[in-house]
């Protein structure tokens, strides 16, 4: 079948945002091969074409990428009755391949969970497929590629995914709030402080990356006996700080499973 269109786009919230810019900015795509479709529209996203009907979206486009909110997809359902696309890619928390691939009458279906910073170019997705062949494979994974890492993930463990990348960030802003805070509190400025943590916290991230140590050895090289280092990881290991961390884990793990159930 020819298609009008590459790619195209139902919801252009702020990941739809970022993928269409890594797309135009690795020159993947050009605005030609692109529609967006959204309820309203105020200007065009960097010169692609826009619809306001989703189903000019499901007739023209050879990959459709599902950029709406769980709730919105059982509304939009309807327009998939007719749907023409090759591919269904989506980037929706707690809907399955096989749900969506009933609903949007589609056989291929392609499953991402990207996380926040994919909109500064520093993200990571996971990616699961199902009955997706190895040109739609290539090719989604060539349009995350562009924003972030990409990691293949058997889609029954996507709710762990969730819990570590897609809501990662936040347990990261956490952690970098309480050491702006703590140097705060030892006379630094907070434009002292937040540089010095952002640095470290990016070094010792690249440190962990590139090292063939075991964390605990990575830490223990830091602390020395009777030293400065050991006296905040002894406390952090008195408070149980890590344990509390896993178990917010396994929380947020599990209210995506609910959800997932619907």
């Amino acid at each position: 079948m020819n298609y009008k269109y590459k790619l195209g786009f139902i919801g252009c919230g702020n990941m739809a945002k970022a993928i269409i810019n890594g797309l135009l900015d690795s020159k993947l795509l050009a605005t030609k091969d692109i529609l967006v479709s959204t309820p309203s529209i105020s200007a065009p996203y960097r010169g692609v074409s826009f619809s306001n009907n989703n189903q000019d979206v499901v007739s023209t486009c050879e990959y459709v990428v599902l950029a709406v909110k769980p709730q919105i997809f059982k509304a939009i359902s309807a327009d998939f009755t007719n749907n023409k696309c090759k591919c269904v890619i989506s980037i929706m928390a707690g809907v399955n391949t096989d749900t969506i691939a009933k609903v949007c009458n589609c056989n291929q279906v392609i499953r991402i969970m990207p996380n926040t910073p994919c909109s500064i170019g520093e993200g990571v997705s996971a990616i699961t497929s199902f009955n997706a062949d190895a040109d739609s494979n290539e090719f989604v994974e060539n349009i995350f590629k562009t924003i972030s890492k990409v990691v293949r993930v058997e889609e029954k463990y996507f709710d762990a995914v969730t819990s570590i990348s897609g809501s990662g960030p936040a347990y990261v802003y956490y952690f970098i709030k309480a050491m702006i805070d703590g140097g705060i509190k030892g006379g630094l400025s907070f434009d002292q402080s937040k540089e010095l943590t952002i640095a470290t916290m990016i070094g010792a991230s690249k440190m962990v990356a590139n090292s063939s140590e075991e964390l605990d050895t990575l830490i223990q090289k830091v602390c020395s006996k009777g030293g400065t280092t050991i006296q905040a990881i002894n406390t952090f290991r008195e408070k149980s700080v890590d344990k509390s961390i896993i178990e917010g884990i396994e929380k947020c793990r599990k209210r995506s499973e609910e959800l997932s159930k619907g």
